[in-house]
């Protein structure tokens, strides 16, 4: 039988000790929470014990997921990894004595190649950007200068994604004391990823050179990115203006912040740097999760084949 309140305990204690031991964000617990939840929902729902439970109920909690949620295996594989780590940390607690998921089959899916921006299109995008004839005009009584400030302040993040690598929640954090600047030219950007793990990333000259100009006046204890009254931007507010910068540049791709990143990625891989370059510079913990943009590599290798 499922116990529901020692696994609601058990849980509260993980989620406590990824957030405090761990240093994982209050974003990632919640996640794991999610999943667990999920998990325990199933198991209350098949009558299985959270304690006893062995690599064929993984398996069957895999399959519901695919087959009846109709969950994509990647999420899936995030959820089982979730409950691996779970496990693992009962039992080195001695609350069980195994990780069902170990022995589990994982569910299989097609390998994602990233969308990313091509050298033209990322012309597009920058150019619409800096355009200021486009700026609409606001029927709620915002004004041209205050629209301008906000077209600008998307420039730069976007500038800034598409010439560092960042996370969008890493660059919407921020600020101003964060950013490395030596004589009015931005040389680099401190940052917290996951895990508030640090790193550092340097910023190509030329955008440097606007950044930082851009940055000049600034109060050093100020977030970069926040609205001028003071407000943080959020991450789906950053998301809703790429895509109506992209629709006004013409460009029908299916375009994210993060694919943003992918473009730095791509233009990093195009122009010689090893992986275990990028991989310090985008702040990824495995060289196993780079390793997706040797497939970029290899679809522009057949392309270029395919020239002759």
């Amino acid at each position: 039988m499922f116990d529901r309140e020692l696994f609601n305990d058990a849980r509260r204690e993980f989620l406590s000790h990824l957030l405090y031991a761990k240093g994982h964000s209050k974003t990632t617990c919640y996640n794991y929470n999610s999943d667990l939840g999920i998990w325990a929902d199933w198991l209350t729902e098949a009558g299985k014990d959270w304690q006893a439970c062995r690599y064929p109920d993984v398996e069957q909690f895999a399959a519901w997921q695919l087959r009846d949620r109709k969950i994509s295996a990647h999420i899936t594989n995030r959820r089982l990894s979730a409950l691996s780590t779970f496990y693992k940390w009962l039992q080195r607690g001695g609350i069980v004595d195994h990780d069902p998921v170990a022995l589990a089959e994982r569910p299989k899916h097609p390998l994602r190649i990233p969308v990313w921006l091509e050298r033209e299109e990322q012309a597009q995008l920058e150019a619409t950007l800096k355009d200021r004839r486009n700026i609409p005009i606001n029927i709620f009584g915002n004004n041209k200068t205050k629209m301008t400030e906000t077209r600008r302040r998307y420039e730069m993040l976007f500038g800034l994604l598409l010439n560092s690598g960042l996370r969008i929640s890493e660059a919407l954090g921020l600020k101003a004391s964060d950013v490395r600047i030596l004589d009015g030219t931005a040389k680099s950007v401190r940052v917290i990823g996951k895990g508030n793990k640090e790193r550092l990333v340097p910023l190509p000259g030329a955008f440097g050179a606007v950044f930082g100009f851009w940055l000049k006046d600034r109060n050093r204890g100020e977030a970069i990115f926040a609205k001028t009254d003071g407000q943080p931007v959020s991450a789906q507010a950053a998301r809703a203006y790429l895509r109506l910068m992209l629709k006004k540049a013409g460009i029908d791709k299916k375009i994210s912040p993060h694919k943003l990143r992918h473009t730095y990625a791509t233009n990093l891989l195009n122009t010689g740097a090893e992986l275990v370059d990028i991989k310090a510079l985008l702040g990824h913990e495995s060289i196993a999760t780079t390793q997706i943009y040797t497939n970029v590599g290899q679809e522009r290798m057949e392309q270029v084949v395919g020239r002759l």
